[in-house]
């Protein structure tokens, strides 16, 4: 690990995990001092009206714990499995364990997302202190844009508190030599590649918050619920069509497509100027898994740490797909190209 990596995690510890939580832990205690004095059932939704959702008066205190808490870990999880060291004593992993702007992103928005739900749960709180019925709380709409501004300051200050680290893909390397085949040979290779087991987790993890989130705001009757369970929707059909992919390299070119038949990706032969096998890391190159754009403009689909295809089209742009023996890949679609 380089001094760079390792300012980079530790700064992400403490921007995207031990100031976030401590935000959460000291507006939990102030929101605990305070639930005595606030009526129950409390306000816990205002609308233009004032206050017209109302619940338990622990409600407030539930979210920055299960929904603040949660959050914060999750992006820690996410971020810190995906760029996980190697063991000690094992050989070096290929690529290189890296750190990346969508580790340093998740740092930044962990911080203003505990900021924001600490400011809401202490105003939701204060505005009911005294009351006998919380319909008499008054209205914190008002406040919103101010919640909003701090959550973007603090993810802001998130970010630039966090050093820049390079990606160093893997940039070198000869183009494939074409396959040796006969004037009447032809080849064909064929595998599947599925997303690895880690962001299988990380994607599981996050469709189940975005779905437990719809069901929590639609059993409260929050009309925002409809377009949590949109959302929701939509994620399980990216996530669904995105976890297994097949991959052919014939005469006729690459062609990459989903077991559910899309997304899918042609390149025919005509259109390849070069090829190679690569090493590519999703989270640190592309941001993640799946159809993904890396930050130096090549596109892909990626869904684990390892071996790819490399692909320069004629056009300049460059695909990658990550998949196994792909120095064979490689070599058939040279062959196909300079045909």
């Amino acid at each position: 690990m380089t001094p760079e990596i390792r300012r980079a995690r530790t700064a992400f510890w403490w921007v995207g995990v031990i100031v976030p939580l401590a935000l959460l832990v000291l507006a939990s205690i102030v929101v605990l001092s305070w639930l005595p004095e606030v009526p129950d059932p409390a306000a816990i939704h205002w609308g233009l009206d004032g206050a017209d959702g109302f619940g338990p008066r622990w409600t407030p205190l539930a979210l920055l714990v299960g929904l603040g808490g949660g959050t914060v870990l999750l992006f820690a999880v996410i971020a810190l499995f995906s760029h996980r060291l190697p063991q000690r004593g094992a050989a070096a992993p290929t690529p290189q364990p890296q750190w990346s702007a969508t580790a340093r992103l998740l740092g930044a928005a962990s911080l203003g997302t505990a900021g924001m739900m600490s400011m809401l749960a202490i105003a939701s709180t204060a505005a009911q202190r005294g009351l006998a019925d919380a319909a008499d709380a008054a209205d914190i709409t008002l406040w919103v844009p101010v919640f909003l501004l701090a959550m973007a300051g603090l993810g802001i200050a998130g970010w630039f508190l966090q050093p820049s680290v390079p990606v160093s893909s893997d940039s070198t390397g000869d183009a494939a030599a074409p396959l040796p085949l006969a004037d009447h040979e032809r080849a064909v290779w064929m595998k599947t590649v599925t997303v690895a087991r880690g962001g299988q987790v990380v994607l599981g993890i996050g469709v189940f918050i975005v779905v437990a989130m719809s069901v929590l705001l639609l059993a409260q009757g929050i009309a925002a619920g409809w377009i949590t369970a949109a959302v929701a929707v939509v994620l399980l059909v990216l996530v669904a069509t995105s976890l297994t992919f097949r991959v052919r390299a014939s005469a006729a070119g690459l062609r990459v497509r989903s077991i559910a038949g899309w997304p899918r990706v042609d390149i025919p032969a005509a259109e390849i100027a070069s090829t190679r096998a690569v090493q590519v890391d999703p989270f640190a190159e592309f941001g993640g898994w799946g159809y993904r754009f890396g930050l130096d403009g090549r596109r892909g689909i990626v869904l684990r740490k390892g071996d790819a295809v490399e692909v320069t089209r004629t056009n300049g742009r460059v695909f990658v797909v990550t998949v196994d023996d792909a120095a064979t890949a490689a070599s058939v679609l040279a062959a196909a190209a300079r045909r």
